[in-house]
């Protein structure tokens, strides 16, 4: 046997040692046993690709960067790690290194020391996909970079506009719910990160009316007013084109049943309660229907 075949031999079983503490929910050893054999086989992509995927589940975005270089320079070839790679550097604001990144996967971006800024259209987006999740449409500004254009629960931690790191790619398992936009089913991508709070404030009204034409009314009010409007009258939404340019969803008309033919809880987002006031005196007028007091929520 020669010495490079006992080397690789001795290195592929530590490898299965670091898979086996994973299996058994062991990261620190695994990760220790894994920076070890990242010494002992420098030319080898595999205990890289290993520490840049755990760092990634940890988000912390420096560790995985640094290992995910280390990894594609001994494998070029293995797109998981080039997206693995344009996240990190995303999250980090290493521009350069994310238009690279992104290039090898069949992008064309100039190499720059800027930040993308593109519409890359609206997705639905998980927020919070391991505690407390919520699919909202956000726009997307780079591969992993989108902008919310819903109004999330406050329990959520996010806001309108608020400016998230999401998956490149969608869930694979597809997350429960039907979400369509022009009777099109779209897949759904988890958000990885908060990267920056908005400025926006949430707010929410009970309008007394059993018209979902009212409802509309109100939705059109604030897109010409550019603020933010969401209904949460019910659970499950549902994308439905030509309303709101920025927020194609609504939730469905089915859940609530006699609350729903009722009154409808709506939620807004503006920089400042006045402007939300002054919109619902103009919606008062146009559709001689009422309201319930304002509550600012976020």
């Amino acid at each position: 046997m020669s010495i490079k075949h006992e080397y690789n031999d001795a290195a592929e079983q530590l490898y299965r040692l670091v898979v086996e503490y994973d299996r058994r929910g062991d990261v620190y050893n695994a990760v220790k046993l894994c920076k070890r054999l990242a010494r002992l086989a420098p030319d080898w992509s595999v205990p890289f690709a290993f520490l840049s995927r755990t760092y990634r589940s940890r988000t912390e975005w420096k560790p995985t960067l640094h290992y995910c270089l280390k990894a594609v320079e001994h494998n070029a070839f293995d797109e998981n790690l080039w997206e693995t790679l344009g996240i990190a550097a995303t999250a980090l604001g290493e521009w350069e290194t994310a238009r690279y990144a992104w290039n090898q996967l069949g992008f064309h971006f100039k190499p720059s020391a800027e930040a993308l800024h593109l519409d890359l259209g609206i997705v639905p987006v998980r927020l919070n996909p391991s505690t407390q999740p919520e699919i909202v449409a956000a726009r997307r500004i780079d591969p992993v970079r989108a902008s919310i254009e819903s109004i999330p629960q406050p329990s959520s931690g996010r806001r309108y506009k608020d400016l998230i790191l999401v998956e490149n790619r969608p869930n694979p398992t597809g997350a429960s719910g039907q979400f369509f936009m022009q009777s099109k089913k779209l897949p759904i991508h988890d958000e990885l990160q908060l990267l920056k709070s908005s400025q926006w404030h949430t707010f929410s009204v009970l309008l007394y009316t059993p018209s979902q034409a009212d409802v509309d009314t109100l939705a059109n009010l604030c897109l010409e007013a550019d603020l933010g409007f969401d209904n949460w009258s019910n659970a499950t939404r549902f994308f439905q084109p030509n309303l709101h340019r920025n927020v194609a969803e609504y939730f469905d008309q089915a859940v609530f049943g006699k609350l729903e033919r009722e009154v409808f809880l709506v939620a807004m987002a503006a920089k400042n309660r006045g402007e939300v006031v002054t919109l619902l005196e103009s919606w008062r007028v146009i559709t001689l229907r009422d309201c319930g007091g304002v509550e600012e929520l976020q």
